[in-house]
């Protein structure tokens, strides 16, 4: 009964992360879009024979700019994709509230014009 107990918990948190990932995906597809418009980035899953124990990706793709690695990003892009997963997820599960501090810190002008334009959206 326990074995039986653990796959049923299994299965349906597997269900769950599947479903909750993908809208986040989504999510975070629109959210990265509006901070770098023309830009697309995506979350993919590894294959793995559990989604559970799996590792998570994230492509992205700049107007105007072919990047392989998010290590070629600038620290304010990558602080604009940080963030953008963050809102991808609060919009899946908003929470009453989000301290971000020091957040603006590595964000130039533009970037930070972008940042709170996403804030009051």
């Amino acid at each position: 009964e326990l074995l039986e107990t653990i796959s049923k918990l299994n299965k349906t948190a597997r269900k769950q992360f599947m479903e909750t990932f993908d809208k986040i995906a989504e999510n975070f597809y629109n959210v990265f879009g509006k901070f770098f418009e023309g830009g697309q980035a995506e979350l993919h899953l590894i294959e793995n024979e559990d989604p559970l124990e799996g590792d998570i990706d994230i492509s992205v793709h700049l107007k105007g700019r072919k990047l392989t690695t998010l290590s070629l990003l600038s620290a304010g892009e990558k602080t604009l994709t940080a963030i953008s997963l963050l809102f991808a997820i609060y919009l899946y599960k908003p929470s009453p509230f989000c301290i971000l501090d020091e957040v603006d810190a590595p964000l130039d002008d533009v970037n930070i014009s972008r940042y709170t334009h996403a804030l009051r959206e």
